[in-house]
């Protein structure tokens, strides 16, 4: 797909690039947002070893560009939420819990449920966060992942089916509320984010349900939550992300934190199961050629189609390990 345009609006503080494509007449939005605070104090020594490292497709830990270091994924590690994982990711350690509440739903969706993700950078994870540094980040983080997992306004993309948590039309929903815990940083916070959350997705259960209508209008309906039945999400179209953080003139996935202090731009790419790109996120403040965006679009899927299989498979392991320690 050749792109004709590329047209900047500034809202709110961030950038909105859409990029449009004359001929199918479509238009795919990212946000550019401001890049993360600058953590990490580097002699010039180190940042040209770091520079020519990855200009020389070995990093210095030893990875490729295209190499995403292991992680470890445990799921049910807050047994008060109703589903909740951990994952670590280098020395990046977060955690995501999910929150199920009735609630009722709105006036404009009456057949749907609600979604709210909100990110904590623990004071403990960087010094930086305990100023403003880590609210901005959790901003930050917070609205690329509620703009890859809930799509555009219309819903069109969206990693979870709102109306799958409606319980009864205009009366009641499930309202989930997601936080994510930064708990250390070593760089690639949204996507350790992003796998945190579908783990902990696919970890939540949600209590069966009885309403019994009111005899009257003036009466209530008599509503029951159960604790011993209990319904699971459909997590299969919940995205992941890849970040390609531009470094010189080469990209790298995964990017430590030391490597994201000498990024010129990051592009994230969220995308589901059957490789559907979901959002992009743009941020840093170097500009970027739509053929680049796109070279960076084609090689985030080839990452994430590996990166996919793995999650799934890290997730159903954390999943067995709980009902084993069950029986």
């Amino acid at each position: 797909t050749k792109l004709n345009t590329l047209s900047f609006k500034s809202i709110e503080g961030f950038l909105k690039i859409d990029l449009v494509d004359k001929d199918n007449k479509r238009s795919h939005s990212y946000q550019d947002t401001n890049s993360l605070p600058d953590m990490v104090g580097l002699s010039l020594a180190e940042q040209h070893f770091i520079q020519g490292g990855i200009a020389q497709n070995l990093r210095s830990d030893g990875r490729g560009r295209e190499d995403f270091r292991s992680f470890s994924i445990e799921s049910g590690v807050i047994p008060q939420a109703n589903g909740s994982a951990r994952v670590r990711i280098g020395s990046t350690d977060v955690i995501a819990t999910v929150k199920a509440d009735l609630g009722k739903p709105s006036l404009y969706k009456p057949d749907q449920g609600k979604v709210e993700i909100c990110v904590e950078c623990s004071s403990t994870a960087a010094p930086e966060f305990e100023r403003r540094g880590g609210d901005e980040l959790s901003m930050e983080l917070s609205g690329a992942l509620q703009r890859s997992l809930l799509g555009g306004t219309s819903g069109a993309g969206a990693g979870i089916d709102l109306s799958n948590l409606k319980v009864v039309e205009g009366k009641f929903c499930w309202d989930l509320y997601i936080e994510g815990l930064v708990l250390s940083s070593d760089g690639n916070l949204l996507d350790a984010l992003a796998i945190a959350i579908k783990a902990a997705l696919s970890n939540t259960c949600i209590p069966k349900v009885e309403v019994v209508p009111g005899t009257s209008p003036d009466q209530q309906d008599d509503v029951g939550i159960s604790d011993e039945e209990f319904s699971h999400l459909d997590t299969s179209r919940v995205p992941i992300i890849v970040t390609l953080t531009k470094v010189g003139m080469a990209y790298i996935v995964d990017a430590t934190l030391e490597e994201e202090s000498q990024m010129r731009s990051a592009v994230s790419v969220s995308f589901n199961k059957l490789g559907h790109v979901c959002g992009l996120t743009k941020r840093g403040g170097a500009g970027l050629d739509p053929s680049i965006v796109l070279a960076m679009i084609s090689v985030a899927k080839h990452v994430g189609q590996r990166l996919t299989t793995l999650v799934d498979s890290e997730i159903a392991a954390a999943e067995a390990r709980i009902a084993d320690d069950q029986l």
